[in-house]
C-alpha cells in the first residue's frame, strides 16, 4: 500500500509534553500554510507520479488539522486533488481532531471532502491530570466531543478512534483504568493508548526537573496490562502494541507503516519512506517555509538510507510490534537473515514469545518487554 501524510502544525495551545512540529499561530498564517503545502506537493509529486497514482490512504495529522477553517481545508483538498490525490477513491482518509474543535460543521465539512475516519485526542477524562500536562480541554468537553463524534459517525457509517495517555504525572492505576473503561463503554471501534514520553525540551520536562510533578514509572506494566484486559472485555483486540480495534476497524494508514509500506509526508517535519530511504522535511515552520520557497531541494531533507542491517532491524522491530508477529521465512527470503534458534527458544520458554509455524509473536509479558526481545534478535 501507499499512503500520504499531511501535517497541519497549528494548535490553539501547545501541550506541555508536546515535541511535535506544532505552533500556536494566528489564523492569518493558515492561508500561507495551505499555499506552501500545495507548492511543496506540486514539486514533490513531479518526482513520484507513479506513487501518487496508486495511493490507498491519506492522513491529516498535527498539530490540530480540525483547526483549519473550512475554506482552507477545502482549498487544501481541492489543490491536492488537482495534483492527483483523489480522496473519494482512497480506502481510508483520516483526520485528527481535539475536543475543542469538534463542531458539527467541522465534521460535516470534513466528511464532504472525503474524510471517513476521525481520530480524537482525549488523553484522559481527569481534569486534574489534564491540567498537569497543559491540555486546554476539560474532561466534560472531551466527553461531549466524543459523544458528538460517535453520533455523527454512526449516522454516516464512518469510523472513530480515540487516544489516551498513561503514566501521566500524578496518575494512579485506578484513574487510568477508569479512563479506559469509560472510553470502551461508548462502543468506540478503535482505541490507542501510549505511555507518556517526555521530550527533554518540553515544558513538562522542566516541571519534572523542578520537582513539581513525578511520574508513576513503577506502574507502567500494570497500567498497560490492565488497559489491554479492559479493552478485550469490550471486543477491542490488540493488533499493535499501542492500538486496539474491533475487527475491520484497524487503521489502514498506520498498518502500512508497520508493514514497511511506502508513504510520502507533506508539511513541516513530515517523514517519508520510499525506496528504502527515509527522509524528513525541515522541522521548524520557518525553516520549512524557506525550504519550500527554494523549491524543496532534496539535499536539505534529513535522509537515512537503509542498508541491509537497518532493513533487518526495521523488519524485526516493526513486525513484532503487531499481533501478526514476525514471519521468519519471509525474513530469510527478503534479507537472508536467520535469528539464532537458541535465542527464540529462550523467550518462548519464558512465555514472552509464542510460535506458530514460521511465525513468532509476542504474548503475555512479552508485550511490555518488547524492547528487550527485539534487541536480543538484532544482528
Amino acid at each position: 500500500m501507499n499512503g500520504i501524510y499531511i501535517h497541519v502544525p497549528f494548535c490553539v495551545k501547545i501541550c506541555d509534553y508536546c515535541d511535535f512540529s506544532a505552533l500556536a499561530a494566528p489564523v492569518r498564517m493558515y492561508g500561507e500554510y495551505v499555499d506552501l503545502l500545495l507548492q511543496e506537493a506540486k514539486l514533490r509529486f513531479e518526482k513520484c507520479k507513479k506513487f501518487i497514482s496508486s495511493l490507498n490512504t491519506a492522513y491529516f495529522g498535527g498539530g490540530t488539522p480540525s483547526l483549519l477553517p473550512e475554506k482552507e481545508l477545502l482549498r487544501l483538498v481541492d489543490g491536492l486533488t488537482s495534483l492527483g490525490v483523489h480522496f473519494e477513491q482512497l480506502k481510508e482518509v483520516s483526520l485528527e481532531c481535539n475536543p475543542d474543535s469538534v463542531s458539527l460543521s467541522v465534521l460535516e465539512n470534513a466528511a464532504s471532502l472525503g474524510v471517513n475516519r476521525f481520530s480524537l485526542g482525549i488523553q484522559t477524562f481527569d481534569d486534574r491530570l489534564l491540567k498537569n500536562i497543559g491540555r486546554r480541554q476539560t474532561a466534560a468537553l472531551g466527553r461531549e466531543s466524543l459523544f458528538r463524534l460517535n453520533e455523527f459517525a454512526q449516522k454516516r457509517c464512518f469510523r472513530v478512534s480515540a487516544d489516551l495517555i498513561f503514566q501521566l504525572p500524578g496518575q494512579t492505576l485506578e484513574s487510568f483504568l477508569s479512563d479506559v473503561r469509560e472510553l470502551a463503554k461508548t462502543g468506540i471501534g478503535h482505541v490507542s493508548f501510549y505511555g507518556l514520553t517526555v521530550s527533554p525540551n518540553s515544558v513538562l520536562a522542566t516541571h519534572l526537573k523542578r520537582g513539581l510533578f513525578t511520574l508513576p514509572e513503577d506502574l507502567y506494566a500494570d497500567m498497560y496490562d490492565g488497559g489491554v484486559e479492559i479493552l478485550k472485555e469490550f471486543g477491542l483486540e490488540r493488533y499493535e502494541v499501542s492500538n486496539f480495534a474491533r475487527k475491520g476497524e484497524e487503521s489502514l494508514h498506520n498498518l502500512n507503516y508497520w508493514k514497511r509500506g511506502e508513504y510520502l509526508g507533506l508539511g513541516p517535519g513530515a517523514h517519508s519512506f520510499q525506496g528504502n530511504v527515509r527522509t524528513a522535511a525541515p522541522y521548524r515552520y520557518s525553516d520549512w517555509r524557506n525550504w519550500v520557497k527554494r523549491g524543496c531541494p532534496d539535499e536539505d531533507l534529513l535522509k537515512d538510507i537503509l542498508g541491509r542491517k537497518e532493513r533487518i532491524e526495521e523488519f524485526i522491530w516493526l513486525s513484532l510490534r503487531t499481533s501478526n508477529g514476525l514471519d521468519l521465512t519471509e525474513l530469510l527470503k527478503k534479507e537472508s537473515f536467520l535469528i539464532p534458534e537458541n535465542k527464540i527458544c529462550s523467550w518462548v520458554d519464558r512465555n514472552f514469545l509464542a510460535r506458530e509455524g514460521s511465525r513468532i509473536f509476542l504474548v503475555g509479558q512479552g508485550w511490555t518487554m518488547m524492547d528487550a526481545v527485539v534487541e536480543d534478535f538484532l544482528p
